[in-house]
């Protein structure tokens, strides 16, 4: 970022296997910016994986956790945060988010994130039934409020760096105004 002005932070969002931490890692050393993954924040505090809070104290508790990490997250400005799936869906989470800094949506089809995650049995949201349904349903339920986003970037068919490109162009003209 240029012009003299210090850059505010941006915050990732999007659903599982959109890319955010492997786009905000990018984003963080193009931007000479700290990196947070929300999600590492939830795992390390709480000591185990996400999936075994999930199966262990259920959804509620961990969306509870997640709003402490989103806390902390945000308590320095300048970073590139990367969130979980269902973050930005919750409207105290939203609003927290967009008082921090933009907030890019990394969009994907249903059908590349299928592709990104094969098998992963680390989603606690994808476990049992058919993947590719449980995948669209989610989907088709999240997309409203992704959309609340500042920006969109569409990640299907791009690499990291090309999306990480897009949200470093977008954040520069954002600046200038």
């Amino acid at each position: 970022m240029t012009g003299g002005r210090t850059f505010p932070g941006v915050v990732l969002v999007g659903f599982m296997g959109s890319g955010k931490t492997s786009v905000g890692r990018r984003l963080a050393r193009k931007l000479r910016a700290e990196f947070v993954d929300v999600d590492d924040r939830i795992e390390r505090a709480a000591g185990k994986p996400i999936r075994e809070i999930f199966s262990a104290e259920g959804e509620p508790s961990f969306r509870e956790r997640e709003k402490v990490a989103l806390r902390e997250a945000l308590s320095v400005p300048g970073r590139v945060v990367a969130t979980g799936g269902g973050a930005f869906l919750e409207e105290g989470n939203r609003a927290l988010l967009s008082a921090y800094a933009p907030v890019v949506y990394l969009e994907a089809r249903a059908e590349t994130l299928l592709a990104r995650l094969p098998g992963n049995s680390d989603r606690p949201l994808l476990g049992g039934g058919d993947r590719g349904r449980v995948v669209r349903d989610l989907l088709d339920r999240r997309v409203p409020g992704y959309r609340k986003a500042d920006h969109t970037v569409a990640t299907d068919g791009l690499t990291v760096e090309e999306v990480a490109d897009r949200v470093v162009e977008w954040l520069s003209k954002t600046e200038r105004r």
